[in-house]
């Protein structure tokens, strides 16, 4: 499972645990007459819709950061590939060169 992935779950873990326990502090209002059950139906959805908001910011920023070390990590490869392909070419140049100089141009 990939470190977004992860991340993304414990973050619907808490939100989901956090949730729980606002509505069960919402009802303990409500059976106390603090707020009445209409009141207590619009605190909960705007929390709700609040805490997706959040979700998906959250979200959003985990897929950009995966995306920049995606990017870094492809171009340290490419790099790497690179330099490998010059070290074999400087390698291929030198034995065809050792080759012409020895009289050996098979």
């Amino acid at each position: 499972m990939s470190l977004k992935n992860k991340t993304l779950y414990m973050f619907v873990g808490t939100m989901k645990l956090t949730k729980d326990k606002f509505e069960e502090l919402l009802e303990d209002f409500i059976q106390n007459q603090q707020y009445t059950e209409d009141e207590g139906r619009r605190i909960t959805l705007d929390f709700l819709h609040k805490m997706d908001v959040l979700k998906k910011d959250i979200d959003r920023q985990i897929s950009m950061k995966s995306d920049e070390i995606k990017a870094e990590m492809k171009s340290y490869f490419q790099q790497r590939v690179d330099q490998a392909l010059l070290m074999v070419k400087k390698k291929v140049q030198d034995y065809s060169i050792e080759q012409l100089l020895s009289g050996n141009d098979k």
